[in-house]
């Protein structure tokens, strides 16, 4: 999928709009990241904390992965992050022996945290503390390399499998990226993981309650254990906060008009795409009118 340079700023319910009108299509999006915008804080920050804090204590096992050989990349993550918000101020929740540096740090931000480690063939997940996944399960995940993590994902194994996996092989401790990634769901939950199969999404009778998400990405790489670090943010926000922007509007429309089947299934778009289409038609229009 193609990213554009728009952002809304932070008044907005939504601070992160990656359309641009160009045909769909997968791509990798990659932009340089300065470290002193690693973590993203805001007045959402005490509400997801809690909600992470809810899920470690009613749902450990469905947002914790971790293999045995991963402490040392995780023990350095989280001084990182510990480090990151002491700099800038941000308090900091205490920390016990007894709990996986990778949980105390995500307890500690908002982002959901993954560590990936080379085997000596490829790149591999070994921890994760994922809160607030996009209807993917953690517990599949764990162990798997970068491949087959995004099996399911249309064409990512022709177009994205090697030049991702140089990308990691390349990435330097000075030289951190961020990507953003975007979807449509019938809901602003934020905790969604899913079985094997992805679900349809339900039509509600106003399309503007839609929800559109958005997954602010970072990777960096720890220079003691050499690991990358992929770190996730989400964004929601409904779907009419577009009424508002006719030329974004327009872009999703386009996007969308250029969807394979095959993506649609994917996303669970299949009955959702062409009502959708219409109600970004009748809302272009509209904007035009103005």
């Amino acid at each position: 999928m193609t990213f554009g340079q728009d952002e809304w700023v932070s008044s907005s319910p939504l601070r992160y709009f990656p359309v641009d009108g160009r045909p769909w299509r997968l791509t990798m999006g990659l932009r340089p990241l300065e470290m002193s915008n690693w973590l993203e804080v805001d007045e959402r920050r005490d509400e997801e904390i809690a909600q992470k804090q809810s899920l470690l204590e009613h749902s450990y096992s469905a947002v914790v992965a971790v293999e045995d050989n991963s402490h040392p990349a995780q023990l350095e993550l989280a001084q990182r992050i510990g480090n990151a918000l002491d700099v800038n101020g941000i308090s900091i929740q205490p920390w016990s022996d007894l709990e996986l540096p990778i949980v105390w740090a995500a307890r500690n931000v908002q982002e959901d945290l993954c560590i990936m480690e080379h085997d000596g063939t490829r790149w591999r997940l070994t921890a994760a503390c994922v809160c607030f996944p996009s209807r993917w399960d953690l517990q599949e995940k764990i162990g798997q390399t970068l491949l087959e993590i995004h099996g399911p994902v249309p064409r990512y194994r022709e177009d994205l499998d090697s030049p991702v996996e140089d990308f990691f092989n390349r990435l330097s401790v000075d030289r951190p990226k961020w990507r953003l990634n975007w979807t449509v769901l019938d809901t602003d939950e934020l905790h969604l993981p899913s079985p094997s199969a992805r679900r349809a999404l339900e039509l509600p009778k106003d399309l503007g309650g839609l929800t559109f998400r958005v997954e602010r990405q970072t990777l960096i790489r720890l220079p003691l254990s050499n690991a990358i670090v992929f770190t996730i943010r989400n964004y929601t926000a409904p779907l009419r906060v577009l009424l508002d922007r006719p030329g974004h509007v327009a872009a999703l429309k386009d996007t969308l008009e250029t969807v394979t089947s095959e993506v649609a299934d994917y996303k669970g778009w299949s009955d959702l795409l062409l009502p959708l289409l219409l109600w970004l038609n009748d809302a272009s229009s509209e904007g035009a009118e103005r």
